[in-house]
């Protein structure tokens, strides 16, 4: 979910390098068709998917048509981050309502119908990322770090009641940013060793899983990014 330049695409590369089949979703699924027919040529089942992660119904679709096609997804990783700065006093409803619906509630959404179905498979990892802002409510963040610490709490909770049925759920809090999204001067974490990680967090024994990570450049100062 969220699969943009970047982590996202780097983490379906990483995947189907392993000859993992990939469904990509966006809300703009069209966009996304590039990059499948790339996975494709490399001998893996790819296919980008229209999914608004807000809407329950598009979610629930989603995970329908997956199923169908793929089957009960062995891995599930929720991506997004929606974030506009502003002061608290200043801050409308209506953008404080789009980042956390974005950064929480539709985390919820796919990590609940991620989790319903592999509940029954008895096996499955589910992956939210999250960033700084999970962790720390800075000045001029409250859109994002609200959906983030809330996002965090889900990963908590639904740790908690999953690993019992055979199910992972983990945090990855990414405390930089990421190669792409900012001039090359600064500190800045490469895609494709995070996707390295989110891969090894999925490939973990039963015996030794990671419930929360974080992650950031070995130049780069602890909790000063988003």
């Amino acid at each position: 979910m969220g699969a943009g330049p970047g982590l996202g695409e780097s983490l379906a590369r990483r995947l189907a390098s392993e000859g993992i089949n990939i469904a990509l979703a966006s809300r703009d699924g069209v966009r996304l068709e590039r990059l499948a027919g790339e996975l494709r040529r490399g001998g893996v089942r790819a296919s980008g998917f229209t999914c608004d992660v807000t809407d329950e119904l598009s979610v629930q679709d989603l995970f329908q048509t997956v199923c169908r096609e793929y089957g009960v997804p062995h891995l599930v990783v929720y991506a997004l981050q929606s974030f506009g700065p502003g002061r608290t006093m200043d801050i409308e409803v209506p953008a404080f309502e789009a980042g956390w619906r974005h950064n929480c509630f539709g985390a919820f959404l796919v990590a609940r119908a991620a989790a319903r179905l592999m509940a029954a498979a008895g096996r499955g990892t589910i992956v939210l990322v999250g960033s700084t802002s999970a962790l720390i409510g800075r000045e001029n963040h409250l859109n994002l770090a609200a959906g983030k610490f809330g996002q965090r709490a889900l990963a908590q909770v639904l740790a908690r009641e999953m690993w019992s049925h055979g199910v992972h759920v983990v945090h990855v809090v990414i405390d930089a940013d990421i190669r792409g999204d900012i001039p090359e001067e600064f500190p800045q974490s490469q895609p494709e060793d995070l996707a390295e990680t989110i891969c090894f967090l999925h490939r973990q024994p039963r015996t030794a899983w990671t419930s929360e990570i974080d992650l950031r450049p070995w130049n780069e100062r602890f909790w000063e990014h988003c």
